[in-house]
């Protein structure tokens, strides 16, 4: 019964949204099985299952499914380590050590993964950017074969680990001097994600650090009052779904692109609360880098 209760569930959904087997299936496994789960004959592994749900939109709870033990400890693994990156912590590498050695070889979207947090242990080191871009392309790769950076609308439904590699290759196409590539990307989450259907827990993870990408790609451009309504934007999703990790920058931005519009007065409020939200949340160094930024660029002592 919950092997039918879910390919009904999936089946149902797709059919609904009118997306065929062969796009939700794509790059995640072939229609044949996406066939056998649907009509309850076969049940998906942990990671297909997933990558099925979210390229519906729905969230990726497990309800009846089995899962073996070494799927279980990656399952925890995996949060964990997103845990860290989330909040900035780079330190991942015993976790990854403990994912790739569970004990069952991992499947291709374990894979993916660990491709992904592979490519994550580098961002920040001096020299490594490269490398990162080479292992986040290498990533997106295992689900989505036919990814380009300059048409990236290749990608008709994407999973939340999907959206999250493509966000990481359009940032660090940005740092490497392709703007246009990283431009294109990054309208294409946006608009992704705001018109496709996509659980809203996900999109509350996701959406205002692509809106922060955004925001900060524009404001380099000099489209101030864009980066700005994008600035709003993003602050009023944060607040709305509790996302802090984006919500002190989104604040700092708002600041910045006041100011290059001429709006010093209106900006400098929005400066201390950046920096008094980045003490709050233990980030002294982000705050201070802050004071040093608004002092060298506009004269103000925060």
């Amino acid at each position: 019964m919950a092997k039918y209760a879910i390919g009904t569930m999936i089946y149902e959904n797709r059919v609904r949204r009118g997306i065929t087997q062969e796009e939700l299936s794509y790059g995640i496994c072939t229609p044949g099985t996406l066939s056998k789960i649907e009509n309850g004959m076969q049940m998906p592994r942990r990671k297909i299952y997933e990558g099925l749900m979210q390229r519906l939109g729905l969230q990726s709870q497990y309800y009846s499914l089995p899962v073996s033990r070494e799927e279980m400890e990656r399952s925890n693994l995996e949060y964990l380590i997103t845990r860290k990156l989330s909040l900035g912590e780079y330190d991942i590498d015993a976790l990854l050590e403990r994912y790739r050695n569970c004990g069952a070889p991992m499947d291709h979207m374990e894979e993916q993964f660990y491709v992904y947090a592979s490519a994550m242990l580098l961002k920040g080191s001096d020299g490594e950017i490269e490398k990162m871009t080479e292992l986040l392309l290498e990533a997106i790769l295992y689900t989505v074969p036919n990814f380009s950076a300059y048409c990236p609308k290749n990608c008709a439904f994407l999973s939340f680990m999907e959206i999250t590699i493509i966000n990481h290759i359009a940032d660090n196409y940005n740092c490497l001097g392709k703007s246009e590539e990283a431009k294109t990307m990054l309208l294409f989450l946006k608009e992704y994600l705001e018109y496709q259907e996509i659980d809203l827990e996900e999109k509350a993870k996701i959406y205002p650090m692509i809106l922060l990408n955004l925001n900060s790609w524009l404001g380099m451009e000099g489209r101030n009052e864009l980066a700005y309504e994008l600035s709003n934007t993003g602050i009023d999703f944060c607040i709305r779904y509790g996302n802090l990790t984006p919500f002190p920058m989104l604040v700092f931005n708002k600041g910045c692109n006041l100011a290059k519009m001429n709006r010093l007065d209106e900006a400098i409020p929005f400066f201390r609360q950046a920096c008094t939200i980045f003490e709050a949340l233990k980030d002294r160094e982000r705050a201070e880098r802050c004071r040093k930024e608004v002092l060298a660029a506009f004269s103000v002592d925060i």
